[in-house]
């Protein structure tokens, strides 16, 4: 396989294509030792395709500052960072600051990598890495940085707006609410957006607009609670729906792109498959998560600042830009900010 021509992906019917391993796995797409997944879709030509979607110069960026969410769910740790002025010498302070930063990566805006979350009933990583392989850099987000980053055209889904559109209810974003798979398919139909393999989804809940609007109080109550959080639904046909559109990644500015709880049944697989061994295999929640990240090396983005990007798409009138998302180069990372901007 040349990396500029990865092969197409196939059906989702096709799908596991190891059949040794966990439901679902894309494992070999790309080769046996592959370690970028769904990255592999990113070629010179695609990217330069994409690019013709910088028309107007217009920059928005994509990340959340790095002390936002003011407490992490997750029992993550909240951002650390201090200014040092140097000295010289004999003690005395310089015109020279440093910075100490000591941060959780997935505390804020991020990407989560292949090491993030596995198969939960096999224990396996994206490429069937077990606990133990990844002592060393494989599958590493570092791997994703030395790739050039995510780069590629984004299609943006705005779910708050189409709500108001529809004459519905609003939803909060700090509840235990689903995006469900006919609405994703409905939001898309109405951005007159053709979906391409190698695009980005950008989906907007309306989180972090919500949790802004918190005092302080209110924000570490949401930090101490049980993670319950919109996202789209845990389910077999969401799953099937970002296979056969081609996403490269999926982000959005909910802390868990899927529903929180990741556990429950709501995530049950349901609808698709049959047997008793799918519902083993899936124990542990986050199926989204699994299915992305473990089988098909499909990363997904949390806790991104969406609000600036809807706003240019409506006025520009236009759902599609071009992203560009460069991790940091973590040797073995498991995830990182994205720094993301967004180009019209």
């Amino acid at each position: 396989m040349s990396a500029t021509n990865p092969p197409p992906r196939p059906p989702f019917t096709s799908l596991p294509l190891d059949p040794s391993g966990p439901p679902g796995n894309a494992w070999g797409l790309y080769g046996p030792a592959d370690e970028l997944g769904a990255l592999n879709m990113l070629t010179p030509s695609l990217i330069l395709r994409a690019a013709s979607e910088i028309q107007c110069g217009e920059r928005v960026s994509l990340d959340w500052a790095l002390d936002l969410p003011t407490y992490p769910s997750f029992n993550r740790r909240k951002l650390e960072w201090k200014m040092t002025q140097k000295k010289y010498p004999d003690g005395g302070l310089r015109s020279v600051n440093d910075d100490e930063v000591s941060m959780n990566t997935q505390g804020g805006s991020q990407w989560d990598g292949f090491r993030h979350y596995g198969y939960q009933g096999r224990e396996v990583y994206f490429g069937g890495r077990g606990q133990g392989d990844l002592r060393g850099g494989v599958i590493g987000i570092d791997r994703v940085a030395e790739s050039g980053g995510i780069t590629t055209r984004a299609v943006v889904l705005d779910y708050p707006r189409y709500l108001a559109r529809k004459g519905r209810a609003s939803v909060s974003a700090l509840e235990a609410n689903s995006i469900k798979v006919d609405e994703l398919d409905d939001m898309l139909k109405e951005t007159g957006v053709q979906t391409r393999e190698g695009d980005l989804l950008l989906l907007r809940t309306g989180f972090t607009e919500q949790y802004l609007r918190l005092n302080d109080e209110e924000r570490k109550g949401v930090a101490e609670r049980p993670p319950a959080f919109l996202g789209v639904e845990s389910t077999g046909e969401v799953l099937k729906w970002i296979w056969e559109h081609g996403f490269v990644a999926v982000a959005g500015d909910a802390p868990s792109f899927e529903m929180s709880p990741l556990v429950g049944e709501h995530n049950k697989i349901g609808g698709i498959w049959k047997g008793e061994s799918w519902e083993e295999e899936m124990q542990g929640g986050g199926l989204i998560h699994q299915w992305c990240l473990a089988g098909w090396g499909v990363m997904i983005g949390e806790l991104w600042d969406l609000e600036r990007l809807v706003e240019m798409c409506e006025k520009l009138g236009r759902w599609t830009c071009f992203v560009s998302s460069v991790p940091l180069k973590i040797p073995g990372g498991v995830a990182s900010p994205p720094n993301a901007v967004a180009i019209f």
